[in-house]
């Protein structure tokens, strides 16, 4: 008699939509791990500043989440054509922490962008990303005031 076990899914033979879409959900938890998992360590990265490197944006996007209390990331839209996955998102919590030297201001702050992500056998291989990041300082350091700013709608 043969019993029938579930079968793990690997990152290989996951799409490359299901690839991206579990590494954005680490970001509600283990990003650390997610980066380890879903992200090449020859990773080409084009970055809010231009071209940068794989430890850079992982030591960034940690502190980010790190310095926001009650931090939550939602993906509002994802698409995927071939190996291309375009993800619209938003994250946000309460400054408690220090961002990119800017000490904790107890303000409520959002960040939304697009990214998009090349996935080659399970792991994104090159990386663009665009937001709202200047308004994002702006906003962690008291030049704009939160109030009245909009956020990104879901899609639905």
């Amino acid at each position: 008699m043969t019993t029938s076990q579930p079968v793990e899914e690997t990152q290989d033979h996951m799409s490359p939509k299901e690839v991206a879409a579990a590494f954005y959900a680490t970001y509600n938890g283990d990003l650390a791990a997610g980066f380890e998992r879903y992200v090449s360590k020859d990773l080409v990265l084009h970055g809010f500043d231009g071209p940068n490197q794989r430890d850079v944006w992982i030591d960034g996007d940690v502190e980010l989440t790190r310095s926001l209390s009650n931090y939550k990331m939602e993906i509002y839209d994802q698409f995927a054509e071939g190996d291309m996955v375009v993800t619209r998102w938003g994250f946000g919590g309460v400054h408690t922490g220090t961002i990119l030297g800017i000490p904790p201001s107890g303000r409520e702050v959002y960040l939304s962008g697009i990214s998009i992500d090349r996935v080659v056998d399970g792991q994104s291989v090159e990386h663009w990303s665009d937001g709202n990041f200047g308004r994002f300082l702006q906003e962690i350091s008291g030049e704009v005031p939160t109030a009245g700013r909009a956020a990104p709608v879901p899609h639905k």
